[in-house]
């Protein structure tokens, strides 16, 4: 007998790191018909099995994103009931998958209840990206110089449009607060919530006409004159240049901190992985047996 351990990474990574706990609701149904009825917690099980959890609201918000996945949940299984029917189910590999599959079920919540029951502190997660961060090559944190501006984007090009902007422009200038006048002004989706800051832009990233009134700021706080670009007119205000060196912890903090999750996260699995396989042992002679049955050839013709 040869004790072995098993991947870590085949038994945790795939089915933990894509699995959310599923919502909880009164089932009712979605899809009927002669096989039976599809309902929104069948639906929700195969949605989270397809669909990522980032991107699972943004879907199931549509009603013909959830119609077609009910339909596709139907036919899985009207098929599985014509797979009865036939007998396809009786043979000792069919029997060997279902059990499979149901393991594979059970296995998955086990792991979902894991992953939420050994979530990092806040404290380790921070410990472990401040080592991670000193430890790293210099060269992996040197960035270039980077400037972090606020902007106001008014997208219509009109005569009306240029003198509001000079306006807003007017007002920033005798005082008003700049992040304010952005949430109540700019046209920029991405940046409007965050009183129009862009975060820190290097050399390259931005427009040339942009690029080049941002250089003219010199001292945080600096306001540009209206730019025009394809996108609109543009009110610019600096916040911060960092000259080109090694990035400072703070800018890589949330990167730092959701690798330390990842890892610390593996860490905890690799563990559990470790205390479910005491006592395992392989048959290797019984392994052998059976993989001689096989031969490279027999997959490839």
């Amino acid at each position: 007998m040869l004790t072995v351990r098993i991947s870590v990474g085949r038994i945790f990574c795939a089915a933990i790191c894509s699995f959310a706990p599923l919502l909880v609701s009164a089932q009712y149904a979605l899809v009927q018909g002669p096989v039976g009825q599809v309902t929104d917690a069948d639906v929700m099980a195969d949605a989270a099995t397809r669909i990522s959890d980032t991107a699972r609201a943004t879907v199931l918000s549509r009603p013909d994103n959830v119609g077609q996945l009910a339909s596709n949940v139907y036919v899985q299984r009207a098929m599985a009931v014509e797979a009865e029917r036939k007998g396809l189910t009786a043979g000792r590999e069919s029997a060997a998958a279902l059990a499979l599959a149901r393991e594979k079920a059970m296995a998955d919540l086990y792991l979902a209840d894991f992953d939420k029951s050994h979530q990092p502190s806040e404290a380790a997660l921070l410990a472990y990206a401040q080592s991670t961060y000193r430890a790293v090559d210099g060269k992996q944190l040197d960035a270039p110089e980077r400037t972090r501006v606020r902007h106001i984007l008014l997208k219509q090009k009109s005569p009306e449009t240029r003198a509001r902007i000079e306006q807003i422009l007017s007002d920033a200038r005798a005082g008003k607060d700049f992040a304010q006048l952005a949430k109540d002004n700019s046209e920029d989706t991405g940046s409007v919530a965050q009183g129009g800051d862009i975060g820190f832009v290097t050399e390259g990233s931005t427009v040339v006409p942009f690029e080049e009134a941002m250089k003219g700021l010199k001292t945080p706080g600096d306001l540009s004159d209206v730019v025009e670009t394809q996108f609109g007119y543009h009110i610019i205000r600096l916040e911060e240049r960092r000259s080109a060196g090694k990035r400072g912890f703070d800018e890589v903090r949330e990167q730092l901190l959701m690798q330390a999750r990842t890892a610390l996260l593996r860490e905890a699995r690799a563990k559990e992985a470790q205390r479910l396989q005491e006592g395992m042992k392989v048959n290797e002679a019984a392994v052998n047996t059976f993989s001689s049955k096989f031969k490279p050839s027999d997959f490839t013709r």
